[in-house]
C-alpha cells in the first residue's frame, strides 16, 4: 500500500512539474527536488528488483520491461540534473553561467519529460494485469459480465482517442525529435485540461504496453 501511495505521489509531482507554465518558477524547482526525493524512496522500496535481475531467464517481455525501467531512471535523473543546471533560484550559484544559458541543456530539460510520458505509459501497460486485478478485487467487479467487458473496451478506445488528441496538442512528435518549441496549443488550455491531456498520453502508451505484453506473453 505504501508503494502504491508513493507511485501516486510521483505521478502527481511529475504532472505538476510538467505544468510549469501555470506555476511560479521557484515552486517548479522545489517540486523537482521533491520528485528527486520520491524517486530515491521509490528505488529503495524496489531494491529487491535490482537483485532479482541476476535470477531467472531473460525472456522477451522481461528484457523489454527491464530496458524501460532503466530508461525511466536515466530519463528522470537527466531531467532533474538539467533542471539544476539551468536553475534560476535554488542552484543558481552552483552551476556556471555557461550551463545555465546552454541551449542544448535547456532543450533536453523541456523535451525529456515527453519521453518520460511515453515510458511511464509503457511501464504501466507492461505491469497492468496485476494492478488491474488489485483494483477490480477492491471494487468487487464481476470480470465475466458483458457490462464489464464493454466498459473495458470503451475505456481503451477513450484512452487511445484522448492520447492521440493530447499528442497532437502537445506536438509530441516534435518534442521527441528535440525540436525547439516555445508554446503549443496544449499550453494555452487550462491547468486541468493540460493535465488531463498528459494523463491521456500516458493512457495511450499504457494501452500500447498492455497490447505488447498480451501479444508476446509466450515469448
Amino acid at each position: 500500500m505504501k508503494q502504491i501511495f508513493l507511485d501516486i505521489v510521483l505521478l502527481v509531482l511529475f504532472l505538476l512539474i510538467m505544468s510549469f507554465q501555470f506555476l511560479p518558477k521557484i515552486l517548479h524547482e522545489v517540486l523537482g527536488i521533491l520528485m528527486l526525493s520520491a524517486i530515491v524512496f521509490h528505488l529503495i522500496g524496489n531494491r529487491l528488483w535490482f537483485s532479482s535481475l541476476f535470477i531467472g531467464k531473460w525472456y522477451f517481455i522481461r528484457s523489454l520491461s527491464v530496458m524501460i525501467n532503466c530508461l525511466l531512471i536515466i530519463n528522470a535523473v537527466s531531467i532533474i540534473a538539467t533542471g539544476m543546471m539551468i536553475s534560476n533560484h535554488l542552484f543558481k550559484e552552483i552551476f556556471g553561467i555557461y550551463l545555465q544559458r546552454n541551449i542544448m541543456v535547456h532543450q533536453l530539460h523541456v523535451s525529456l519529460p515527453y519521453f518520460l510520458l511515453v515510458l511511464i505509459g509503457l511501464h504501466l501497460g507492461l505491469h497492468w494485469p496485476p494492478l488491474w486485478h488489485r483494483f477490480t478485487n477492491w471494487n468487487h467487479w464481476n470480470l465475466q459480465s458483458l457490462k464489464y467487458r464493454v466498459g473495458c473496451y470503451f475505456m481503451m478506445a477513450l484512452l487511445i482517442a484522448g492520447g492521440i488528441y493530447g499528442s497532437f496538442m502537445n506536438q509530441i512528435g516534435d518534442r521527441l525529435q528535440l525540436k525547439h518549441i516555445f508554446a503549443t496549443a496544449a499550453t494555452k488550455a487550462s491547468l486541468g485540461m493540460f493535465i488531463l491531456m498528459l494523463l491521456s498520453i500516458i493512457g495511450l502508451y499504457a494501452v500500447v504496453g498492455f497490447m505488447i505484453k498480451r501479444s508476446t506473453r509466450h515469448l
